[in-house]
């Protein structure tokens, strides 16, 4: 049994005990471990199956309750659809950009409203880039579950995560960070041609920005959100490509 193996079956009876006592030295441990496993090129089945329950245990404790997907998606989708729905009725209501200037406290509740809508429609459709990247990338999705901050999330397969290639899981990340620009966009850009709004535009310019300041800082941290794990993700692809590099030179 290897060294690895036997620190994750440690870690698992640990966490196993109790979740909500393991001391944050164990978590740091099991994480480093994951982090080896992914930099891998031939990952070990074991490994990833152990490592797959003890962050289902972990991952149960710090999220909470879970949901069934199927239905879950549905409900998550008819609210998008009714913030679409008034978005557009609110385009029928006049309001020129060029007057912006001399627009009236009705005339910014109007373009609050629109923005409303359209944040509120991409809150709701946030979950569809996941299942779209997940679709992708061969990586699965298991259920919904309560995000970081408190918004509806997708929670991962983890085991078809670990076993994807990094290139997979750093695109997965990205598309799901990047679907949120993506939905304003599909909004804003009709929105602009039918009533000349920029309310959609604009949320897509932010979303985009933050992402992209995101990924060229290289944070790694939570509030980086998607682009965060995307970072990190390309850190570990870096060094499984010279892991590789080296299989292959010592092989040739």
């Amino acid at each position: 049994m290897s060294d690895r193996k036997q620190s994750l079956l440690v870690i698992e009876e640990i966490v196993g005990k109790n979740p909500k006592t393991v001391d944050k030295e164990t978590k740091r441990e099991f994480w480093k471990l994951v982090r080896q496993i992914k930099r891998s090129p031939d990952p070990d089945p074991d490994e990833v199956v152990i490592a797959t329950r003890v962050r289902n245990l972990l991952f149960s404790e710090l999220r909470g309750r879970e949901f069934p997907l199927g239905p879950c998606v549905g409900v998550l989708f008819l609210p998008g659809l009714l913030m679409t729905y008034w978005y557009l009725r609110l385009l029928s209501v006049p309001l020129e950009l060029a007057t912006i200037l001399v627009w009236t406290s009705s005339d910014w509740w109007l373009f609050l409203r629109r923005l409303g809508c359209v944040m509120g429609a991409t809150f709701f459709f946030y979950p569809f880039g996941r299942l779209i990247a997940g679709k992708w990338s061969g990586i699965k999705i298991e259920a919904m579950c309560k995000g970081m901050y408190s918004e509806p999330a997708l929670k991962i397969d983890y085991e078809s995560f670990l076993l994807a290639e990094p290139p997979k899981r750093k695109w997965f990340f990205f598309i799901g960070g990047a679907w949120t620009v993506i939905t304003c966009l599909i909004l804003g850009i009709p929105g602009w041609f039918i009533a000349g709004d920029v309310s959609g535009i604009l949320a897509g310019l932010f979303l985009g920005l933050s992402e992209w300041l995101a990924i060229i800082s290289g944070t790694t941290k939570k509030v980086g959100g998607e682009m965060a794990h995307y970072n990190r993700e390309k850190k570990i692809e870096n060094s499984w490509k010279k892991k590789l590099a080296q299989i292959q030179s010592a092989s040739d």
